[in-house]
This record gives structure tokens, C-alpha cells and sequence, in this order.
């Protein structure tokens, strides 16, 4: 039986001009933001979007990302966050406040690679919570408040994960328990 080898990085067809459109738009979406959309910025701008643009289809010529899925994930995203940062504000503030720091191992249902780390990410960015460990199928959370419920929290931000990269979730391993 002969040795399978490894799929190519990249796809091997090139990126057609809806590809440059798109990415061209985008960067320019995103200088117009950056910048206020100062209209003399442009004499820099276009030639940073052009070379944001071609950059981009060279080095991720198919980004498995959804446009959709990272639409409907930014605004949760803001959401969280400020809701998060609120409550270890009041903590800080409060030193009463009772703190039960602990971990919490949590079995995943995205598939191993970007989609798992892009999930850890997110946790550590969210305020009270850090990705302590990716252990196989398991997450390992290190939380201020361990009794919170973050099983919900991750059944919760899978999905919206697995939007952003446009996949369906694994069906098994739901659930988690604590370290």
C-alpha cells in the first residue's frame, strides 16, 4: 500500500478577480475605519489596501472564514466583553467579594486545530477567564469564579465559533467537569 502524503498548504488554483474585489473592499472598509475616513489618507491608502490585498490571497488564499459568522460574532463578542470587565470591575472594587478561583476541564465538540484555538482565545480574552491548557478533546478554564456556569458558557460560544469558520459542530463530547 503506497504512503499517503500530506495535502498541499495551499489551494492550487488562483484566486479569481471576485477574490481581489472582495479583499480590496474589505482592507478599504477597514482603512476608512482606521483612519475616519479622511479622504487625503487615501494617497497612502491605496497602495496599503492593494498590497493588504494581494498579501492576503498569497499567504491565505481560501480563509475558511464566514463573512456571516463573524458579523453576528462581533457584537456578542462586545457584549461579553463589557458584561465580563463589569463584573471583575465590581470585584476589584468590592474586595469582599468573595473570589472561588478554580479550574474547569470542559470536553470540546469543534474540530481539532484553528476552530479549538480560536475558541481558547476568545475565553482568555473574555474578562474573568483564561484558557489554562488545550488537552486533547478537553479545554482546560482557569476562572475567578469557578461555581459560575462555564459549561453554558462554552456550549454557548461553540456555535458561534464553528459560524465563524463556516462548519457544523461534532456531535459528541458535550459537557465537561471540574479539575
Amino acid at each position: 500500500m503506497p504512503a499517503m502524503s500530506a495535502p498541499p498548504l495551499h489551494a492550487t488554483a488562483r484566486p479569481g478577480w471576485q477574490a481581489w474585489v472582495r479583499r480590496a473592499v474589505s482592507f478599504a472598509l477597514l482603512w476608512v475605519v482606521l483612519t475616519g475616513g479622511a479622504m487625503d489618507s487615501w494617497l497612502i491608502g491605496v497602495p496599503i489596501v492593494l498590497l493588504a490585498a494581494w498579501l492576503s490571497l498569497t499567504l491565505w488564499p481560501n480563509p475558511p472564514l464566514s463573512l456571516l459568522g463573524v458579523a453576528r460574532f462581533v457584537p456578542w463578542f462586545a457584549y461579553q466583553s463589557v458584561a465580563g470587565a463589569t463584573d471583575v470591575a465590581i470585584r476589584a472594587f468590592q474586595p469582599r467579594m468573595p473570589l472561588y478561583p478554580g479550574l474547569v476541564r470542559h470536553r470540546l465538540r469543534l474540530p481539532e486545530g484553528a476552530c479549538r484555538v480560536a475558541l481558547a482565545n476568545v475565553i482568555s480574552m473574555l474578562p474573568g477567564t483564561l484558557s489554562a491548557d488545550l488537552d486533547g478533546d478537553e479545554l482546560v478554564i482557569h476562572a475567578l469564579d469557578a461555581r459560575t456556569d462555564l459549561h453554558r458558557m462554552v456550549i454557548d460560544l461553540e456555535p458561534r465559533i464553528a459560524a465563524v469558520f463556516g462548519i457544523r459542530l461534532q456531535d459528541a463530547g458535550q459537557g465537561g467537569s471540574a479539575a
